[in-house]
Protein backbone atom coordinates (compact mmCIF):
# COMPACT_ATOMS: atom_id res chain seq x y z
CA UNK A 1 0.00 0.00 0.00
CA UNK A 2 2.92 2.34 0.75
CA UNK A 3 4.21 1.91 -2.81
CA UNK A 4 0.72 2.60 -4.15
CA UNK A 5 0.54 5.85 -2.20
CA UNK A 6 4.04 6.83 -3.29
CA UNK A 7 3.23 6.10 -6.92
CA UNK A 8 0.01 8.09 -6.67
CA UNK A 9 1.93 10.98 -5.13
CA UNK A 10 4.47 10.87 -7.94
CA UNK A 11 1.65 10.89 -10.46
CA UNK A 12 -0.03 13.80 -8.76
CA UNK A 13 3.23 15.72 -8.56
CA UNK A 14 4.10 15.41 -12.26
CA UNK A 15 2.21 16.04 -15.48
CA UNK A 16 1.44 12.84 -17.39
CA UNK A 17 0.92 12.95 -21.13
CA UNK A 18 0.28 16.69 -21.27
CA UNK A 19 -1.96 16.67 -18.23
CA UNK A 20 -1.49 19.42 -15.70
CA UNK A 21 -0.89 18.12 -12.21
CA UNK A 22 -2.26 20.04 -9.26
CA UNK A 23 0.29 22.41 -7.78
CA UNK A 24 -1.02 22.87 -4.26
CA UNK A 25 -1.05 20.32 -1.45
CA UNK A 26 -4.85 20.05 -1.46
CA UNK A 27 -4.91 19.37 -5.19
CA UNK A 28 -2.18 16.75 -4.90
CA UNK A 29 -3.99 15.04 -2.05
CA UNK A 30 -7.18 15.01 -4.08
CA UNK A 31 -5.43 13.52 -7.14
CA UNK A 32 -3.79 10.86 -4.95
CA UNK A 33 -7.11 9.99 -3.31
CA UNK A 34 -8.84 9.67 -6.68
CA UNK A 35 -6.17 7.33 -8.00
CA UNK A 36 -6.13 5.16 -4.88
CA UNK A 37 -9.94 5.05 -4.82
CA UNK A 38 -10.04 4.15 -8.51
CA UNK A 39 -8.22 0.88 -7.77
CA UNK A 40 -11.60 -0.64 -7.02
CA UNK A 41 -10.42 -4.24 -6.79
CA UNK A 42 -7.40 -3.19 -4.66
CA UNK A 43 -4.94 -5.23 -6.71
CA UNK A 44 -2.37 -2.42 -6.72
CA UNK A 45 -2.66 -1.70 -10.44
CA UNK A 46 -5.14 0.07 -12.67
CA UNK A 47 -7.00 -1.21 -15.68
CA UNK A 48 -8.20 1.29 -18.28
CA UNK A 49 -11.59 1.78 -16.62
CA UNK A 50 -10.02 2.41 -13.20
CA UNK A 51 -7.49 4.81 -14.74
CA UNK A 52 -10.18 6.82 -16.50
CA UNK A 53 -12.37 6.80 -13.36
CA UNK A 54 -9.47 8.52 -11.55
CA UNK A 55 -9.76 11.38 -14.03
CA UNK A 56 -6.62 10.42 -15.95
CA UNK A 57 -6.43 10.54 -19.74
CA UNK A 58 -6.40 7.62 -22.14
CA UNK A 59 -3.11 8.80 -23.63
CA UNK A 60 -1.42 8.60 -20.25
CA UNK A 61 -2.65 5.05 -19.80
CA UNK A 62 -1.29 3.99 -23.20
CA UNK A 63 2.07 5.62 -22.51
CA UNK A 64 2.48 4.12 -19.05
CA UNK A 65 1.28 0.58 -19.86
CA UNK A 66 4.79 -0.39 -20.98
CA UNK A 67 4.15 -4.11 -21.36
CA UNK A 68 0.77 -3.51 -23.02
CA UNK A 69 -1.01 -5.99 -20.75
CA UNK A 70 -3.98 -3.67 -20.21
CA UNK A 71 -2.88 -2.56 -16.74
CA UNK A 72 -0.71 0.21 -15.33
CA UNK A 73 1.24 -1.34 -12.49
CA UNK A 74 2.88 0.59 -9.70
CA UNK A 75 6.28 -0.12 -11.27
CA UNK A 76 5.10 1.14 -14.67
CA UNK A 77 3.72 4.28 -13.06
CA UNK A 78 6.95 4.94 -11.17
CA UNK A 79 9.08 4.22 -14.25
CA UNK A 80 6.95 6.49 -16.41
CA UNK A 81 7.20 9.35 -13.95
CA UNK A 82 10.99 8.90 -13.77
CA UNK A 83 11.19 9.03 -17.59
CA UNK A 84 9.11 12.21 -17.62
CA UNK A 85 11.30 13.82 -14.98
CA UNK A 86 14.41 12.95 -17.01
CA UNK A 87 12.87 14.45 -20.16
CA UNK A 88 11.99 17.64 -18.25
CA UNK A 89 15.52 17.87 -16.90
CA UNK A 90 14.43 17.60 -13.26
Amino acid sequence: MRILLLAAAVLAANAAAAQTAPTDAAGMAEARAKLVAADTNKDGKWDRAEWLAAGRREMGFRLLDADKDGFVSQDELKSGMERMRAMQGN
